[in-house]
């Protein structure tokens, strides 16, 4: 079973289309093109706001991507109103002025404390996975 660190900080293990929660409560669900994701249930509010994307909590795509906890970083794009502040645990890799985007990375060891300021943070509009794309 491969171990995935999500951004909010808990902790899941992922094989053979199931998931098994380690450190946290939430629901496992199956969409029409077969991914599943895992939502815990302390990140609803925020996904249903629209502060945070599903595909974050995509298991399917975060094992193809090959985020599991063998990479110490979660690569997310952040949507904001203004530049973002130095966070201990986030690296900007690329902070786009024209459309008030940043590519970053997540310390996974620190997810739960960036997560918890992140949505506190009111120039945040919106976190989605920074996805690898293959053409293969």
């Amino acid at each position: 079973m491969a171990q995935f660190t999500l951004i909010n900080g808990d902790v899941i293990e992922f094989s053979n289309n199931i998931v098994k929660p380690l450190n946290c409560t939430g629901s496992q669900s199956c969409d029409r093109l077969g991914h599943i994701f895992f939502i815990p249930d302390t990140v609803v509010p925020f996904i249903n706001a629209g502060k945070l994307a599903k595909d974050l909590f995509n298991v399917s795509k975060l094992a193809l991507a090959k985020y599991d906890d063998t990479k110490t970083v979660l690569p997310v794009l952040i949507k904001h109103q203004q530049p973002l502040n130095l966070i201990t645990g986030i690296t900007i890799k690329r902070q786009f002025k024209i459309i008030n985007f940043s590519s970053a990375n997540i310390e996974k060891s620190q997810a739960a404390n960036v997560f918890k300021i992140l949505l506190n943070d009111p120039v945040i509009e919106h976190i989605q996975l920074d996805e690898v794309k293959q053409l293969c």
